[in-house]
C-alpha cells in the first residue's frame, strides 16, 4: 500500500501579465509496483475584468491499487495592468498654415491581452489671435479591463500666406482731372 511519489515538484505560484502566461508543465510519477498516468488538470476563476483571472493547475496520480499521491498545485494570478499602446504613427506636434489643416488621423491602439480597444476622439480648438490658434485632438483608448492611454496631437495654425486679389487689378492710365474713373 505504498502511493506513487512525483519525480517533479509543481512550479511555483506567479503572477504574470496576460500576454506571459506558462505552458502547463509536465509532471511525472513513479510506482514501486507499475506504471502510473499523471492527470493534469486546469480551471480558470474570472477576476474583475477579461483579462485578470486565476488559473488552478493540478496534477493528481493514482497506482493501480488506488493509491494516491498529495495533489500538487500551482496558481497562477493573471493581471492586466497595462493599457493599449499606440502603434501607428500620430505626429505629437504640427504647424500648419491655416489652409494646410490636416485631417484628423484614425490611430490604430493594440493591447497586450485583447483585441478590445475602444478609442474616443475630441478636437478642441482655441481663440483665433492675430490669425493664429492651435488645434488639440485627443485620443484615448481604453481596454476591456478599463486601463487607459491618452495621445494628444496639437496642431499650430498660422496665416503665412499674404493675400491675393481675385479680380483683374486696373492698370496704370493717365487721365484728365475730370475722367478720374
Amino acid at each position: 500500500m505504498i502511493a506513487p511519489t512525483f519525480d517533479q515538484v509543481a512550479p511555483a505560484d506567479l503572477e504574470v501579465s496576460c500576454d506571459n502566461i506558462p505552458p502547463m508543465a509536465v509532471l511525472t510519477a513513479t510506482d514501486a509496483c507499475g506504471p502510473v498516468t499523471v492527470i493534469s488538470n486546469e480551471q480558470i476563476t474570472p477576476g474583475d475584468c477579461p483579462n485578470r483571472y486565476t488559473i488552478t493547475r493540478t496534477w493528481d496520480v493514482t497506482d493501480a491499487n488506488g493509491n494516491a499521491a498529495p495533489t500538487q498545485t500551482q496558481t497562477i494570478t493573471v493581471v492586466d495592468n497595462a493599457g493599449p499602446i499606440l502603434t501607428s504613427t500620430v505626429e505629437l506636434k504640427l504647424q500648419v498654415n491655416c489652409a494646410s489643416i490636416p485631417d484628423a488621423p484614425q490611430p490604430v491602439f493594440e493591447d497586450n491581452c485583447s483585441g478590445v480597444v475602444t478609442v474616443a476622439f475630441e478636437e478642441t480648438q482655441t481663440e483665433v489671435v492675430n490669425n493664429q490658434y492651435s488645434i488639440t485632438r485627443t485620443w484615448i483608448a481604453t481596454d476591456a479591463c478599463g486601463l487607459a492611454t491618452t495621445h494628444v496631437q496639437t496642431i499650430t495654425v498660422q496665416d503665412t500666406t499674404a493675400p491675393t486679389f481675385v479680380e483683374t487689378l486696373p492698370t496704370n492710365a493717365t487721365v484728365e482731372c475730370s475722367a478720374v474713373p
